[in-house]
């Protein structure tokens, strides 16, 4: 019987997605705001983002690809951006986790 090539404790090298990529991009973006901001990897990454200042300021976006460019989403389903207005949308998370006033 012939054995894999990867061993037990080796996981497979993941390649970051497009929506990964973005959602870092984003992250970058809100390194301007007194806010955390971390890809969580999974079978979808999504953007934790957390205001320190409060515990239970934390909000989840995803990244989905659209026809021209890629669309940012809140956990509720609002759409806070596109990836050509990172400035934009990054206020927005901003905001929806109190770190900045409208």
């Amino acid at each position: 019987m012939a054995e894999s090539r990867q061993t037990k404790d080796e996981q497979p090298t993941r390649v970051p997605s497009e929506e990964h990529e973005h959602l870092g991009k984003l992250a970058d973006e809100l390194s301007r705001y007194d806010v955390r901001a971390d890809v969580v990897e999974g079978e979808s990454p999504c953007l934790r983002v957390s205001n320190p200042s409060s515990a239970c300021a934390v909000e989840d976006v995803i990244c989905e690809r659209r026809e021209h460019d890629y669309a940012f989403i809140a956990s509720f389903g609002v759409h806070l951006g596109g990836s050509g207005s990172l400035g934009v949308t990054a206020h927005k998370v901003a905001w929806l986790v109190g770190a900045v006033e409208a």
